[in-house]
């Protein structure tokens, strides 16, 4: 009958195949009846076998150390280009470093009294035009509102009223007091129209949503007011044209319409009012009328929002360093190996596969084991896999410091 062996231990052909590693380690420990002081002896058959299988013809070992060659090429490849990216982010941190230098020497010089303050031309031009532009429109709201109130003059075909402060002595206080503060209602409401883009602004800075209900409101309650005051206007005028003989047709709603002094008084209203507003808001908003702290506090702001930024790209760039920096480390260590392996092979020296002969010892525990399991009590077989497990372990520390040494 014929037979096979590993490294001297006979088994019959019985069954088909190359004896495995979990097959002589049943069978080891059947001959043995699963004695953990015999186990170095089977584990050094297990290893001499797993060197033999470690073995390649010459065509599989010029094959393998072509492999080698490929793969070791590769990783020296993979740390020529780790270092070229090691390089080119040193010299961006660098740059980095440095605009955080020049952004805090720029803090420092803020601090001191060296910071801009804006242009004061645009401000100073659209401080006297803002100006103005008050004047006229408490003029307009005066002598409209006074039109609207107490009706166009006889006699008189605009509704500019010239004298509207001599006509109001005549009516007494509240007269005069009226025209001189109706005009600050829409004065306010400009004012208001300023406060709420100031918000809005804030709003934008802390990443929150716009608000624009209330300049809308403010928007819409002006411009139905000099709708109104533009209707009586109108009515007014026609009343005394009609009374002065220059039309026949007495006044009609759809007339406003037509009538040009309506949409006068909504352009020179309205419209003046709404530019009047977002120049009053540029005019109070603009740096030249903040306090010293206020405009090195909001020029500092702007600064620490520039600093936290480049420090943020700075952490990025010294991250990528150390993580091409790990890299390198792990291909040394594997060009190291390789090397180590294409050697062995030229010089017939096999190279030993830790997790490889790790796994060829545990098959073969695993075939100890299984008869010990079958063939002893639950304690007894307990007791004798333990202690197997402890030589078996032993002699797997030993080896792989023999094969470190030797290396």
């Amino acid at each position: 009958m014929a037979t096979e062996t590993l490294n001297g231990q006979q088994r019959t052909t019985e069954e088909k195949g190359k004896i495995t590693y979990t097959q002589y380690g049943f069978r080891s420990a059947q001959k043995s009846q699963s004695n953990p002081e015999g186990i170095d002896g089977y584990l050094n058959n297990v290893y001499d076998k797993f060197l033999e299988e470690q073995k390649l013809d010459a065509q599989g070992l010029k094959d393998r150390i072509s492999k080698l060659r490929a793969e070791l090429q590769q990783e020296k490849t993979k740390k020529n280009d780790a270092n070229a990216e090691i390089s080119s982010n040193k010299s961006h941190k660098e740059d980095k470093e440095k605009q955080i230098v020049e952004l805090e020497l720029e803090k420092i010089d803020i601090k001191n009294g060296e910071g801009e303050i804006g242009d004061t031309s645009s401000f100073i031009i659209g401080a006297f035009i803002t100006l103005l532009l008050t004047m006229y429109l408490f003029v307009f709201y005066s002598s409209s509102g006074y039109s609207a109130f107490y009706g166009i003059k006889q006699g008189s075909l605009g509704f500019i009223n010239p004298n509207v402060f001599s006509d109001a002595m005549n009516k007494g206080g509240g007269v005069i007091a009226l025209i001189i503060l109706f005009p600050v209602i829409f004065l306010a409401m400009g004012f208001y129209i300023h406060v709420s883009i100031e918000n809005n602004k804030k709003l934008k800075l802390e990443n929150k949503p716009s608000q624009y209900g209330i300049i809308t409101s403010l928007l819409l309650v002006t411009l139905i007011a000099d709708v109104f005051i533009g209707y009586k206007i109108s009515q007014g005028v026609h009343t005394n044209e009609f009374n002065s003989g220059l039309t026949d047709e007495t006044w009609k709603f759809s007339m406003i319409f037509s009538d040009i002094n309506f949409y006068l008084v909504l352009v020179l209203g309205f419209v003046v009012y709404v530019v009047w507003g977002f120049l009053l808001n540029f005019v109070l908003s603009h740096t030249y009328l903040k306090t010293e702290s206020e405009k090195v506090k909001l020029m500092i702001e702007n600064i620490n929002n520039k600093i936290t930024e480049k420090r943020k790209e700075l952490s990025d760039i010294i991250s990528k360093i150390h993580k091409f920096e790990s890299d390198i480390i792990t291909s040394e260590s594997k060009i190291q190996e390789k090397e180590r392996d294409i050697i062995g092979y030229e010089n017939g020296v096999i190279p030993i596969n830790i997790s490889s002969l790790k796994g060829s010892v545990g098959e073969f525990m695993g075939g100890w084991q299984n008869y010990t399991n079958g063939n002893f009590y639950n304690e007894d077989a307990l007791r004798l896999n333990n202690d197997a497990i402890k030589a078996q372990n032993l002699w797997l520390t030993h080896k792989i410091e023999n094969l470190n040494s030797e290396n």
